[in-house]
């Protein structure tokens, strides 16, 4: 009996990710550092060092410099529902590397170090950004309310879906291949 109410349990939390609660740290910028303009450009730092300028539209982010879909997943380091899910975007970065972009956007503060450890630790070969921007782009999309949280943006950054938990790779790739075509 005990057991079954450990499986249901691992369960649901992988269905429905991690809560903003579940860590005690407070990660969240606070109110001042940024702005409640949530239409103006922004810049996220990517951990190849380059940036991605962007900007919300009616339709979804005007992203610099894109002629792919987009896949942006919110996560941190210390949820299992994030972690379980890198394997599934790292075989679909390499499955649709040439009409695919995928971004990990981390919800919490770590060093350049930490992330890099982080990224080779998990074998991650999509793009990975950091930073107080993460945080005003989380609030320009209205909220990401657990995670692992998930969006898919065609290549015009267009909004096509988005995802609360961990979703399963055959789904995601589906609705890639609608957002490709």
């Amino acid at each position: 009996m005990k057991l079954k109410s450990l499986i249901i349990a691992c369960l649901l939390i992988f269905m429905y990710g991690c809560s903003k609660n579940d860590k005690s740290e407070d990660t969240t910028p606070t109110s001042s550092s940024i702005s409640e303009n949530y239409d103006r450009s922004f810049t996220l730092t990517l951990n190849d060092g380059k940036n991605l300028n962007m900007q919300r539209n009616s339709e979804g982010f005007d992203i610099e410099d894109n002629n792919k879909a987009i896949l942006f997943t919110f996560f941190t380091t210390w949820c299992p529902p994030c972690k379980a899910e890198i394997p599934h975007l790292v075989s679909l970065q390499d499955k649709f590397k040439n009409e695919l972009r995928i971004i990990g956007v981390l919800m919490e503060e770590r060093t350049a170090d930490e992330i890099s450890e982080f990224i080779k630790m998990y074998n991650i070969n999509y793009s990975v950004a950091y930073g107080e921007s993460n945080f005003f782009f989380a609030k320009a999309l209205g909220e990401v309310v657990g995670i692992p949280y998930s969006v898919l943006y065609y290549p015009n950054g267009k909004y096509a879906i988005h995802y609360i938990g961990l979703v399963p790779e055959e789904m995601l790739e589906s609705d890639i291949k609608k957002v490709i075509s």
